[in-house]
């Protein structure tokens, strides 16, 4: 069987390998590192600000949001390459 290059599967599972490579690499893996510090920073100021402080607090959820989300993006995208892939393998077997 010959891949599509056009297919969306075939573009889903190359983007989702890149982003494994990227995680692997010293620069993904200093990012990923940083949003985590980032989240359990937050995590924890979080549990002692006073509650009367609502700015603060919603400047805290927003900073813990941010840093998920983005590590989130990354999982989503590597499992979505699985994903099509999975469905690749089927196709030519």
């Amino acid at each position: 069987m010959r891949l599509d290059p056009d297919d969306p599967k075939v573009g889903w599972a190359v983007f989702g390998r890149q982003v494994e490579d990227f995680l692997k690499s010293d620069i993904g893996d200093y990012l990923l590192q940083c949003a985590k510090r980032k989240e359990m920073l937050a995590m924890e100021q979080l549990k002692r600000v006073s509650p009367w402080r609502r700015r603060r607090i919603q400047q805290l959820q927003n900073e813990i949001e941010i840093a998920e989300s983005i590590q989130g993006w990354l999982g989503d995208a590597i499992a979505s390459g699985h994903a099509a892939l999975e469905q690749l393998q089927e196709e030519a077997t």
